[in-house]
């Protein structure tokens, strides 16, 4: 292929506007030689305009502008976040604690209605009959109470002989 075929291929992509970097890098080259044919003057030309800003004149102060606006950019959003963390922390909370009444409030009014149906009655007419089987029944408690008790005699005498043996040792 050509120069002038691959140069007007590269200039095609630049007014498509797909060229790459480098490839714009390669016609400044071309365009800056000192041998280019008259054809390609009119390109230089835009070339020129486009890329040499020597010409521009900044304006006054514009570096101190720029850095202000950074600046109060920069303090505005470490400002703002905080408080929009304390904002949502707080309605987190808020709704924590309405969620917590709601269910409070529910369980009361549910276990309210299964109370009142399931009110307990009297079973013995006769305060003897009552007393024999409430008597019944703490013995029974007192026998599987007595029978939890007993693994733990055991541990009691298991410590006794160390605290026997432990004493022994340290009065030598």
């Amino acid at each position: 292929m050509t120069e002038e075929k691959k140069i007007e291929q590269l200039l095609k992509a630049f007014y498509d506007g797909v060229s790459t970097h480098d490839e714009e890098t390669l016609l400044l080259k071309f365009f800056n030689r000192k041998d280019l044919n008259e054809k390609w003057y009119s390109e230089r030309d835009i070339f020129d305009a486009l890329y040499d800003t020597s010409d521009i004149p900044l304006p006054e102060g514009i570096t101190e502008r720029l850095e202000n606006a950074i600046d109060k950019h920069i303090a505005k959003s470490i400002i703002v976040a905080p408080l929009h963390q304390k904002t949502r922390k707080l309605f987190i909370s808020i709704s924590s604690a309405a969620a917590i009444v709601l269910l409070c409030v529910g369980l009361f009014f549910i276990t309210g209605k299964n109370s009142q149906s399931h009110t307990i009655a009297d079973t013995y007419t006769n305060p003897e009959e009552a007393a024999l089987a409430a008597e019944q029944m703490l013995t029974l408690v007192s026998a599987k109470l007595n029978q939890g008790f007993l693994p733990l005699d055991k541990v009691k005498e298991s410590m006794d002989k160390t605290n026997e043996l432990l004493n022994e040792k340290l009065n030598q």
